[in-house]
């Protein structure tokens, strides 16, 4: 029987995906969970958009299952860290997909950066992403200003520099 993960595979962002990426941010349940619940302008996207595609401090990676698009990865590095956001698309969720795609995404994140810390905030409501970061290997950090913040576990972190 086939495992879910034999249909999943990373491909970078293109341009071609920016308005795919505007739908799925402005998802009533995306908003929901977003820090900023306000659906986001076009405008406001684009520039995000092109100023993340070019960065050589950020990496954007569309989770594909079954060869359709299901998700998005979005690794920053600031300084000695990473931040990880993550979606899952509407009609993909609720399929196991969001831990997975979060433990090939920190598989991917050693290819770049190897061994550095890789952070996540989340609002202490959304239980869905709580549980699907400690799958991935996360744990809660600490929890202020409405907000828990994730940090993968350091066993979890391979060292690539010996």
């Amino acid at each position: 029987m086939a495992n879910v993960s034999d249909f999943l595979f990373f491909r970078k962002v293109t341009t071609a995906d920016e308005k795919l990426l505007l739908f799925w941010a402005n998802d009533p349940e995306t908003r929901k969970w977003s820090f900023n619940s306000n659906a986001i302008a076009p405008s406001e996207h684009k520039k995000w958009f092109k100023s993340n595609l070019n960065s050589p401090n950020v990496l954007m990676l569309i989770l594909e299952y079954e060869k359709r698009p299901a998700g998005l990865v979005r690794l920053e590095r600031k300084d000695n860290e990473v931040v990880l956001n993550y979606l899952i698309a509407s009609e993909e969720r609720g399929k196991g997909l969001a831990s997975k795609m979060l433990e090939m995404a920190m598989d991917m994140k050693d290819d770049y950066w190897g061994n550095i810390k890789v952070l996540a905030y989340t609002l202490p409501e959304n239980i869905a992403s709580k549980k699907s970061l400690e799958k991935a290997g996360f744990t809660l950090l600490n929890s202020a200003e409405g907000k828990n913040c994730y940090e993968l576990n350091k066993d979890k972190i391979v060292d690539t520099t010996g």
